[in-house]
Order: C-alpha cells, then structure tokens, then sequence
C-alpha cells in the first residue's frame, strides 16, 4: 500500500509508479486498482496478462464509467509492459485524466487491451463503487494545467518519478502480509506548477 504524506495534491499515476518501483522485481505483473472499486464476481480473474494489458473493470462492467477508451480501475499489466510504457505520466496532479493519457500511451505501443468476457453480472452487480461523498476529490485545475495535461506527455513516467520514504509497516490483513509505505512525492514547479494550486 502506498500512501502519499506529503503535502503536495493527489496524484495517483506517480503512486502507481512508485508502487511498481517498490515491489518485488520477482513480480511479474502488477494491479493497477483503486481501492473503492470491489469486484463482486468470482469470475473475474487476477490472472498474468499474458495477451496484454488486461482491464477487469472494463466500460462494460463499471457501475459509473461506460466510455469505450475508459482503462481505468482495475488494470493487471505485465512488469515488461509497464517498463515499455515507460510507466504513467508525473504530470496528474489532483483527480482524474491519468487514465486516460496512459490508454495513449498503450495504443501508441500497439498493444491490444483485452478485457474480461462471458461476465454476465453487468454494470449494476459485477463491482461495489465504495467512493466516500464526504471526501471531495480534487477536480481544481490551475496554470496551464488542462492545457499541457490534454495530451500524450512524453517527458514523465516511470524513469522521471522521484520520491523519498517516509516510513515503511508491516501489516497482517485477513492473514495476508502486507507493506505499508508513507510516501512524499517529488515535484519540479517549473514543469508541473500546479502540484499546489493556490
């Protein structure tokens, strides 16, 4: 679990890419989930993705987002994929797009999406949408943020992404072990000034 500490905005993408660089190198794959969408269907399969990115939570099964481009989610990615990606963009600071610039960023490598099939349980019972309404996300754009953000950005990723550990816990959840890590995330206000809006 990677939790960022610092007192910078939300920025999932550069999470993920710290959490890709936090695991094991024996991983072979990673899971790319958000942690308020539960999968209530036992047919849907962690599974290596062996065809390419496969996304569980595809527009025809998320209670909320039914757009075709739509990878958003849940993702399993191969550790080889991930490294071609060059990983996700550093440049999503506060809510959303991240998604969607990282589904450019696998078309343009040619890699094919797959996604789950014979799901019968639909948009309404294959997954619990767990998102607090009493925690607003951050949907405030400042500087030129929506513009720079509105394409494919070939400057940040996995080999840009700079951050410190602040603390690592061990935790035992259902009996599973598992690594807690309180991260603070590195931000150059020359490239992305909008890591603090005013």
């Amino acid at each position: 679990v990677i939790n960022q500490a610092d007192k910078f905005r939300f920025n999932r993408a550069y999470l993920v890419n710290v959490g890709f660089q936090e695991s094991s190198p024996s991983c072979d794959y990673i899971a790319i989930h958000d942690v308020d969408l539960l999968p209530q269907n036992p047919d849907l399969l962690y599974e290596y993705p062996a065809k390419g990115p496969h996304h569980i939570s595809s527009p025809e099964l998320h209670p909320k987002y039914s757009y075709p481009t739509y990878i958003g989610g849940i993702l399993l990615i191969s550790r080889k994929h991930y490294q071609e990606l060059d990983g996700m963009s550093n440049k999503y600071w506060g809510w959303g797009l991240e998604d969607d610039e990282f589904y450019v960023r696998i078309r343009q490598a040619g890699m094919a999406i797959d996604r789950p099939a014979g799901i019968r349980t639909g948009r309404k019972g294959t997954f619990l949408h767990n998102h607090s309404k009493e925690r607003k996300r951050d949907h405030a754009k400042c500087y030129n943020q929506k513009k720079l953000t509105s394409r494919r950005d070939r400057k940040t990723g996995l080999s840009t992404t700079v951050y410190n550990v602040k603390s690592k816990r061990k935790l035992v959840v259902d009996g599973a072990p598992v690594n807690f890590l309180d991260i603070h995330l590195e931000c150059d206000k020359s490239v992305t000034p909008w890591c603090k809006c005013p």
